[in-house]
C-alpha cells in the first residue's frame, strides 16, 4: 500500500471530519436562539468565533476567566460546538442556578447532553433516575455502619498497588475501584480483577464516546452512537459478574423474606429493597437494569473520586513539608478539618460548573434572557480563584481549617457543604447525591498515605500540569510518584 494512498485516505478522513463539524456547528448556531443582549468574550461570527471554540477547547480556564473579568457580577456567552453556552458569573447569578425547578433548569438533560448517556450508558438512566435517591439516603445512611469495611478494603487496596508498578493514575484507579466497591458489591467482587477492570475501562469508555459523539451533528447521533460505543460489550461482562448475584438475592428475598439471614447491606441490596416483591414475569427486566445502574454508579465513583483524589496526591508529592501537620491533624481526627477541601478548590473539575438545560426563556436577576435550549453554567474556577480569597492562586492546605476555627463558620466551611463560592460538588436539590461517601472515602484514603507512606514524585520533579480539554480539567497522566513505606 503506497503512502500516497494512506495520505490521500488520510485527507478524506480529515476533510470529511472537518466538514462533519461545519455542518455541526453552523446548524446548531442558526437553529439554538442566540442570546443577543447577552454579551460574548471572543468574535461570534458564523465562522470566526470558531477560534473562541478553539481557545475554550485547550485554554478554557483562560477564557472564562477573561469574561469574569470583563464582566464582573454578570453574564456573559460562550461558542461550542454544539451551540451558546451563558457562564454566569457571581453568587447572586449562581443563586439564580441553585433556585431555578427542574422544569425551568434542567440538570438531568445537562448530564444527558454531556455524558450522551442514552448512547453510552442507557437511556433508562435520565427517563427513570431514582438510583440518585438511593445514593443520596441509604448510600450517606451506611458511610459509618460500614466505615471499618471501607477502611479494611483501603488497606488491603494500597497493599496490592504500591509500590507503583508505573504511573500514579492507574494505580489511583484501582485503589478507588476497589474502595467504591466495597460498599456497593462487597466481597468478594469488589476485588475480582476482571470486576474492577470492566468499571475502569467503562469509565474511560464513556468519556472518550461521549467526547466523539458531541463532535457529529445531532442527527448522526443514533448511528455514531452504535459506532463509538461498547455499552452492549460491557453491559455483557457486567451481567457475567452481577446477574447472578441479584438473582440469588432476589431468590433469597422471596423465599426468606425482606430481612433474610446474613442480607449483605450494599448497593444491590439498596436497589432490591425498593421492590416490594420479584415476579418471575418481570424479574429479569430488573435484573438487567440494576446492572446497568451499578456501571453507571461506577461511572461517577470512579471518574471523580479519582481525579481528586490524585490532584491531591500531587499536592502532596510537591509539598512534603505538609506531611507532618497533617499526620498530627489525622492521629487527632481523621481528616475533619478540611484540608482536602483546600486541594479540591485548586483544581476542580472545570473552569464552569453546575451546568443546566434551559426548558424556556428564562431571565436571570441581572436581567439577561436566556432563550430555551440553551446550556447555562456557573464560573466555578473563577469563584474558586476568587479574590476573597487571600492569595488566591497559591496552594495553602489550612485555608478552610482557618475558616472553620472562626466561630459561627464550622458548617459552613466543611468541604460537603455546598454554598455559593463553593461549588465542586454543585448546590442547591442538585447538588451531587454522592459527595458525603466520596468525602469520607477521600479522606480517609489520604489519612492512610499521610500514615503509612513518605511520597514524592521522581526526580523531585514539581507539580505536573494538569490536561485541560473542552471544559474540563483532569490530573496529569504521566507523572510518577514515589511510595516510601514509613518505619513509625
Amino acid at each position: 500500500m503506497s503512502w500516497s494512498f494512506l495520505l490521500d485516505r488520510a485527507t478524506l478522513v480529515a476533510s470529511s471530519l472537518i466538514a462533519l463539524l461545519t455542518l455541526k456547528y453552523v446548524k446548531a448556531y442558526r437553529t439554538r436562539s442566540k442570546p443577543d443582549a447577552i454579551p460574548t468574550v471572543g468574535p461570534d461570527g458564523i465562522l470566526s468565533s470558531y477560534y473562541t471554540i478553539w481557545r475554550y477547547l485547550f485554554h478554557g480556564c483562560e477564557l472564562i476567566e477573561e469574561g469574569c473579568r470583563k464582566y464582573p457580577g454578570r453574564a456573559f456567552k460562550i461558542p461550542t460546538l454544539d451551540g451558546w453556552q451563558v457562564v454566569v458569573n457571581g453568587p447572586k447569578l449562581i443563586d439564580d442556578i441553585r433556585r431555578a425547578p427542574e422544569k425551568e433548569l434542567s440538570n438531568l438533560e445537562a448530564i444527558e447532553d454531556l455524558l450522551k448517556a442514552s448512547y453510552t450508558i442507557s437511556p433508562a438512566l435520565h427517563n427513570n433516575p431514582y438510583h440518585i435517591e438511593v445514593i443520596r439516603t441509604l448510600l450517606t445512611r451506611n458511610i459509618v455502619p460500614r466505615f471499618d469495611d471501607l477502611r479494611d478494603e483501603i488497606v488491603a487496596a494500597f497493599n496490592d498497588n504500591i509500590p507503583v508498578k508505573d504511573h500514579a493514575v492507574e494505580a489511583v484507579h484501582n485503589i478507588v475501584v476497589r474502595t467504591s466497591n466495597r460498599m456497593l458489591v462487597g466481597l468478594p467482587l469488589c476485588r475480582d480483577p476482571d470486576y474492577c477492570d470492566l468499571n475502569i475501562n467503562f469509565t474511560v469508555s464513556v468519556a472518550i464516546s461521549s467526547a466523539l459523539i458531541s463532535l457529529f451533528p445531532e442527527a448522526l447521533h443514533p448511528i455514531v452512537g452504535r459506532i463509538f460505543t461498547k455499552r452492549e460489550h460491557f453491559f455483557g461482562r457486567a451481567m457475567k459478574h452481577l446477574g447472578p448475584i441479584i438473582e440469588e438475592r432476589l431468590k433469597m428475598q422471596q423465599e426468606y423474606g425482606k430481612e433474610w439471614p446474613d442480607k449483605p447491606n450494599d448497593y444491590i441490596s439498596w436497589l432490591i429493597d425498593l421492590m416490594e416483591y420479584a415476579a418471575e414475569d418481570w424479574q429479569k427486566g430488573l435484573v438487567e437494569d440494576w446492572v446497568l445502574r451499578v456501571l453507571a454508579v461506577n461511572f461517577a465513583a470512579i471518574h471523580t473520586t479519582s481525579m481528586s483524589f490524585t490532584h491531591a496526591l500531587y499536592h502532596l508529592a510537591a509539598n512534603p513539608h505538609l506531611a507532618g501537620p497533617l499526620r498530627e491533624e489525622v492521629a487527632t481526627t481523621v481528616g475533619t478539618k478540611g484540608w482536602s477541601k483546600a486541594a479540591m478548590r485548586h483544581v476542580g473539575a472545570g473552569p464552569v460548573g453546575m451546568v443546566r438545560v434551559t426548558k424556556k426563556d428564562f431571565r436571570l436577576t441581572d436581567g439577561s434572557l436566556v432563550p430555551a435550549g440553551t446550556k447555562v453554567a456557573a464560573a466555578s474556577y473563577h469563584v474558586h480563584y476568587d479574590d476573597t480569597y487571600p492569595a488566591p492562586d497559591d496552594f495553602n492546605a489550612a485555608r478552610f481549617a482557618k475558616l472553620r476555627d472562626m466561630e459561627g463558620e464550622g458548617v459552613k466551611h466543611q468541604v460537603v457543604t455546598p454554598t455559593l463560592d463553593w461549588v465542586n460538588f454543585g448546590t442547591g436539590k442538585h447538588a451531587c447525591p454522592g459527595r458525603f461517601f466520596a468525602v469520607n472515602e477521600l479522606k480517609a484514603m489520604l489519612a492512610h498515605v499521610l500514615m503509612k507512606y513518605d511520597v514524592k514524585f521522581k526526580d523531585d520533579a514539581g507539580f505536573p500540569p494538569s490536561m485541560v480539554f473542552a471544559g474540563s480539567i483532569s490530573p496529569n497522566q504521566a507523572a510518577k510518584v514515589m511510595f516510601r513505606r514509613r518505619s513509625a
